[in-house]
């Protein structure tokens, strides 16, 4: 799977948020093409959150819905230099959030797209690499060439 295919330069964003809420805020608005309804996907999200933390550790985090406010999966991804409070297990502020929106009914494409994520931003390398960029373009595009590295 190429998570590629799920990722548009429009959907990264440079956050100041200061609250794990504010920022699934604006990364949903930011999704808003992508969406039906923003106000239910956010709401969507936040019930996700309220279950257990989506930060995995290592500064980042994987907010996810499948949801029927989803048009077809994406991927939004903001970068917080300062870091974000998430409630991660190592209790590291996240830096990089992976928002990712689901269909309901396509459960496996879902679990592949985590699996394909998590297995290029695990490695540290790639997570420093990431971390330099200074602006929504350059972060994509190291993005793609390590998920082209990854293929």
């Amino acid at each position: 799977m190429n998570v590629l295919d799920y990722i548009d330069q429009s959907r990264v964003s440079f956050l100041s948020d200061k609250t794990k809420n504010e920022c699934l805020k604006s990364l949903t608005l930011s999704s808003n093409e992508c969406l039906y309804n923003c106000d239910d996907f956010l709401d969507s999200l936040l019930e996700r959150e309220a279950l257990m933390s989506t930060g995995l550790g290592f500064e980042l985090a994987f907010p996810h819905s499948k949801s029927d406010s989803v048009i077809n999966f994406f991927i939004s991804i903001g970068i917080i230099n300062a870091g974000v409070e998430w409630g991660s297990f190592d209790r590291l502020p996240v830096k990089i959030i992976f928002l990712i929106g689901g269909l309901v009914e396509e459960q496996e494409r879902y679990l592949k797209l985590l699996a394909a994520l998590s297995n290029l931003v695990s490695n540290t390398t790639n997570r420093t690499e990431l971390l330099k960029s200074q602006s929504p373009a350059e972060f994509h595009n190291t993005f793609s060439k390590l998920a082209s590295n990854q293929t």
